[in-house]
């Protein structure tokens, strides 16, 4: 069973916020990025980034990189198991 989302979050986020970051995760049959993530909620893309981030902490999210010809990898996050 996936972890769930921590039910106080930290100061700073929205309850309802990060659980639809969480449940666009869920949802997702791959993992996204902080852009996807952030259009699949509503959210601007360093709102999700925070929260994303703080789910990474929280162990509930895993953090993947992607790596491409050049350049930063790319983040991309999936439900941890």
């Amino acid at each position: 069973r996936p972890p769930a989302v921590p039910r106080i979050p930290a100061k700073g986020h929205s309850a309802p916020t990060l659980s639809a970051i969480h449940q666009a995760l869920r949802a997702a049959a791959t993992a996204l990025s902080a852009a996807e993530a952030a259009e699949a909620t509503g959210v601007s893309r360093a709102t999700a980034q925070r929260y994303l981030s703080y789910l990474v902490k929280e162990g509930t999210v895993r953090l993947e990189l992607r790596y491409g010809t050049t350049g930063r990898p790319e983040h991309r996050y999936r439900i941890a198991h």
